[in-house]
């Protein structure tokens, strides 16, 4: 069987080659279609990520979020634990770089207290996720660090989760383990709505 690695680094490869301007334009077709989903429309907090590298482009996204009046919280991993907890953002400029280059919120208030309190349902709450790539049964491939597993492990019940991606990113098979979580739904350029 093909290894996680072998996997990723051609993903990873794939999704590097894509010109520039090509992802930018297409993160914005991406982010259109999340923001026209059913999801994003009955949601009123959002957990987000701030793109690095060649990854879907989620600056507008952030901005929207921020703008519609929603909610928004981002990721601040402790790396040595292994843990990822998101954070409240008013102010995007306020981010400060964190751990693997990745700008980080540095509030206090944790939407995972918000969650245990249950004062919202799955349906409010709305995820959306990085990958370095997915396959045609669901399953998504990260940076290996296992995450956003861990966090949908012990969250997923609790809210919604869509994964953004460039078609591109998609392989034949991602090699599933017991601790891999698929997301529940994935968007790409190509995603269609009925």
């Amino acid at each position: 069987m093909i290894s996680k690695e072998k996997v990723r680094r051609r993903a990873l490869e794939t999704r590097d080659a894509l010109a520039e301007k090509w992802r930018f334009e297409t993160s914005q077709i991406i982010v259109e279609k999340l923001l026209a989903s059913e999801w994003y429309r009955r949601s009123e907090i959002l957990l987000s990520y701030c793109s690095i590298r060649s990854e879907v482009d989620t600056r507008e996204l952030n901005q929207r979020i921020l703008a519609d009046g929603k909610q928004l919280f981002l990721p601040r991993t402790e790396a040595e634990e292994k843990n990822m907890c998101f954070y409240k953002v008013e102010d995007l400029n306020k981010l400060k770089k964190g751990n693997f280059g990745v700008p980080e919120p540095r509030g206090s208030e944790a939407v995972e207290q918000v969650m245990e309190s249950g004062a919202y349902s799955k349906e409010k709450i709305l995820m959306v996720m990085p990958g370095v790539a997915f396959d045609e049964k669901g399953y998504r491939l990260g940076y290996g660090g296992g995450f956003y597993d861990r966090y949908l492990q012990r969250y997923g019940t609790m809210l919604t989760s869509v994964m953004i991606a460039f078609a591109e990113q998609e392989t034949w098979i991602i090699p599933a383990e017991p601790c891999d979580v698929k997301p529940e739904h994935r968007i790409t350029q190509k995603t269609k709505f009925i």
